[in-house]
Formats: C-alpha cells, sequence, structure tokens
C-alpha cells in the first residue's frame, strides 16, 4: 500500500524498474481453462449510509453513520474499528470520536477495550439483522500521513467507524506502530453524502450519482481525496464499460494523461487475466505531499504521489487481490501484496528481474509471517523478503501461465470474501500438486 503497507486496506509500495523481458512462457501462455465470469455478492451484506461533512482548512470532519448488518453466525456483539485511532496517527494528533450509538431509537452500551476498538453490546442470532446509528467526529493528523492527511488537500481512508466481521467472527488485531493500518471489513455497500467547503472537489469510492453524492456496490471500505484536482477520463472494457478518472493534484509538474495511460493499461491487462473488474468506476487520487514512491490501494480508488507512476501497476493489482479478494492484512500480508506483486510483473514485463533478485538472509523463506514479524524492518527488506520473495515462490511451483491460470481461480473462487492462505493453496493444487511443500518451504502458513 506504501511505503510499508499493504493493501486496503489498504496501502501498498513497490518496485523500482522496469525490468528484461519475462521467459517466454509467460509471453506466449496457453489458453486458461478458467473463466473470467465472478460470483454474485453475497446477498446479506452490510450497507452503510454515511453522511461526511469536511470542514474548511481540511484538517477536520464529521458526520453520521447508519450501519445494516445480519451476521451469518451468533455474536454477543458487534465490532467497529476505529482506525485513525492508531498509534501513529494519535500522536500526530489524529482522532475519530464516536457518539450516541443507537438502534431503533434506543441507544446501546458500548465498551472500549483500546482507542481503535468500538464494541457494541448487542447480541445478534444467526441471521439477525440489525441497524445501528452512530455520530462522529474526525480530526486529520498533523503532519499527515500516507492514510490521513489534510490541509493543502485531504486523504480520508478508513476514517469512520468500519465493522470488523472477516465472514467467521470479529477482527480484533492489534494496530501496529507504522504509519499504516489494515481494516478486515466486510463486502458491503456503501451509500455517501460529502459537504465539502468552496472551491475544492472530491474523488470517492464508487459512483458519483449527484452532487456530492456516492453509491459503491459491494466493496470493503470507502475512501476520499479532497482537493483541487485536474481531472481526466475515459471509459474501458474490463470487460465490462468502466468509467476511469484520475484527478491529478493543481500545481504538479507531472502529466494526468499518464497516469490514465497506464492506469487502463493495467485494468484491461488484470480482467483478462484474473476475472473481470466487477465495478463500473475505477479513480486514481495523484496528489503532491507524498515523498519518494508512494501508494495507497482501496476499492475503485488509487491514491498515489505524482512522482509515483512506476508503482500504477501495483497499486492497480490490488483491485483484484485485496479489493475483490480480501483478506487479514495483519495476519497474512502475502496474500495481498505477494500476489499484487507477481500480477504486476505482467505489464510491466519485470519477472525475470524479480527472479534474479537476492533475498536478504534475516527473511529468507519467511513470506507467511504476520505484520507484526515485518514492521519494525525498513522497508527495502520488506519489499525485497515479502513482495518480491513470493513472486519467487510462485514462480518455483511452475510454469508462470499456470499459476496465472491458478489465481484467476482463486479470485472467481473466492471474489468478496476475507481470504486465506488455504483457500489460495486450494486454487493452486489442482495445477501444482506439490504446491503446500513448495510454498511451506517458503515460510508460508496454511
Amino acid at each position: 500500500m506504501a511505503r510499508f503497507s499493504m493493501g486496503l486496506a489498504f496501502a501498498l509500495v513497490l518496485v523500482g524498474g522496469i525490468a528484461s523481458a519475462a521467459p517466454a512462457s509467460r509471453a506466449t501462455a496457453v489458453g486458461c481453462a478458467v473463466g473470467t465470469s465472478l460470483p454474485s455478492p453475497p446477498r446479506n451484506r452490510p450497507h452503510y449510509l454515511l453522511r461526511v461533512r469536511v470542514e474548511r482548512g481540511l484538517m477536520a470532519a464529521d458526520g453520521g453513520l447508519t450501519v445494516s448488518f445480519t451476521p451469518s453466525l451468533p455474536t454477543d456483539r458487534l465490532v467497529f474499528r476505529l482506525w485513525p485511532n492508531s498509534p501513529f496517527y494519535a500522536r500526530r494528533g489524529a482522532s475519530l470520536a464516536v457518539s450516541a450509538v443507537s438502534s431503533g431509537g434506543h441507544r446501546l452500551p458500548t465498551a472500549r477495550p483500546d482507542p481503535t476498538t468500538l464494541v457494541v453490546h448487542r447480541a445478534l442470532a444467526a441471521g439477525e439483522g440489525i441497524t445501528v446509528s452512530m455520530k462522529w467526529k474526525l480530526h486529520l493528523p498533523r503532519p499527515g500521513g500516507l492514510q490521513l492527511h489534510g490541509g493543502r488537500s485531504a486523504r480520508l481512508l478508513s476514517f469512520f467507524p468500519l465493522l470488523a466481521w472477516d465472514g467467521t467472527g470479529w477482527a480484533t488485531e492489534r494496530p501496529i506502530r507504522a504509519d499504516s493500518f489494515w481494516p478486515t471489513s466486510p463486502t458491503a455497500d456503501f451509500d455517501v453524502h460529502v459537504s465539502l467547503p468552496p472551491r475544492v472537489r472530491a474523488l470517492a469510492s464508487g459512483k458519483r450519482v449527484g452532487v456530492g453524492h456516492w453509491r459503491a456496490r459491494a466493496i470493503r471500505d470507502f475512501a476520499l481525496a479532497v482537493g483541487s484536482f485536474q481531472v481526466v477520463s475515459t471509459t474501458v472494457k474490463a470487460p465490462r464499460p468502466v468509467r476511469v478518472t484520475v484527478g491529478l493534484e493543481r500545481g504538479s509538474a507531472f502529466s494526468v494523461r499518464d497516469f490514465l495511460a497506464a492506469t487502463t493499461r493495467s485494468l484491461r491487462f488484470y480482467a483478462k487475466r484474473f476475472g473481470d473488474y466487477p465495478w463500473s468506476t475505477y479513480s486514481l487520487a495523484v496528489m503532491k505531499d507524498f515523498r519518494g514512491l508512494n501508494g495507497i490501494a482501496y476499492p475503485t480508488l488509487g491514491f498515489l504521489g505524482d512522482g509515483s507512476l512506476v508503482l500504477v501497476p501495483h497499486e492497480t493489482a490490488h483491485q483484484w487481490f485485496y479489493s475483490l479478494v480480501g483478506n487479514d492484512q495483519s495476519r497474512d500480508p502475502w496474500l495481498s501484496e505477494g500476489l499484487a506483486t507477481w500480477a504486476q510483473t505482467g505489464p510491466e514485463n519485470s519477472l525475470s528481474q524479480m527472479l534474479a533478485t537476492p533475498i536478504p538472509a534475516g527473511v529468507r523463506n519467511r513470506i507467511g509471517e504476520p505484520i507484526s514479524f515485518w514492521q519494525s524492518r525498513d522497508f527495502e527488506t520488506i519489499r525485497l523478503g515479502l513482495y518480491v520473495q513470493t513472486v519467487q515462490a510462485l514462480a518455483g511451483l511452475g510454469e508462470a501461465a499456470k499459476v496465472d491460470c491458478a489465481l484467476r481461480q482463486f479470485v472467481v473462487r473466492d471474489a468478496y470474501s476475507t481470504a486465506v492462505p488455504g483457500d489460495l493453496l486450494a486454487a493452486l493444487q489442482p495445477f501444482f500438486p506439490d504446491a503446500e511443500q513448495q510454498l511451506r518451504a517458503r515460510g508460508a502458513h496454511f
């Protein structure tokens, strides 16, 4: 997702150069018998009604939230994550406060076991629905970070109370110390109204359906970029029509059309290789405050620094590996970062370069480690040990074209779910019977 980031949630960052030609087996891929059509998203997915008012100065926002949720299993509580209260951002003055939590006009008892976790005490049977409402108030950090930033422009990612249901229970991992957080949020629908100060505009997840009004169907999270943007758009087939929009923050010396061209190429490539792009829009906010190579991927909306054109293939790949097929980013970051890095070797033609890249001894054969293992390491070590080494592990299974076909199987089977490593293994084994042994030797856990 970014300098040290992973997909939803995240943010993701990556590779430096475009490399030598990939092996012939990748370039002359045989046909894949797996279709590209996706299943329908879950019928009982949550629905968020979100109201956002961004204050003048772009350093604060407030609003209301109404969430309808029906668990597939019985639960004795609801859990929302308040990610702006994570340690990195709290030290910089960020905060997310919640009040007036209610359902059906009655206040609900709540608890805060830690700053990033809101527990609502309400038992539900499997299949029993509930609608919960609350008010929220956000203060952005100073200085800003990768996922929360305010001032001349604003970046709001995972900025409101988010359900933490992973399909089998509540994901309550501890936030890390670094400038990143990784929501484990279920696929949901969003109906969002945004009020902005004068002379700025917004780019947001989903489709703009009116003035300050966006709707998004079957995505995991909603994100927002606010500022003064030069905006260009086009429509591509992936295979259904997708409206691609790129907003470049005004004052940048870079070309907005270069970002648009790279984005459309990547979308087309991945839709053919890994499965249909399921949404009607994809937007990219290109912002000036990032330093160095930085990018962040959220469902239907990516964020890049204006000097980070090279990261377009990686961040776009996260629309399949994290946005569409989710994962617990804290526990299994290789399922998003490693697979997105494998995907990007296609449009970049960089597989040969990654296969020839040495892996530092301290992180060799550790691809399956959680974020707690990686967070104390510098980003280059993380990039090599987690991102690039996963590519090497997949290439070690056999022909690259067959890996692509297996990953298409993974996408088609597990779209809209929160996948675990065993789901990836189940997609790989029909193509590579020894996949478990090979990947365990690289440090994967199943």
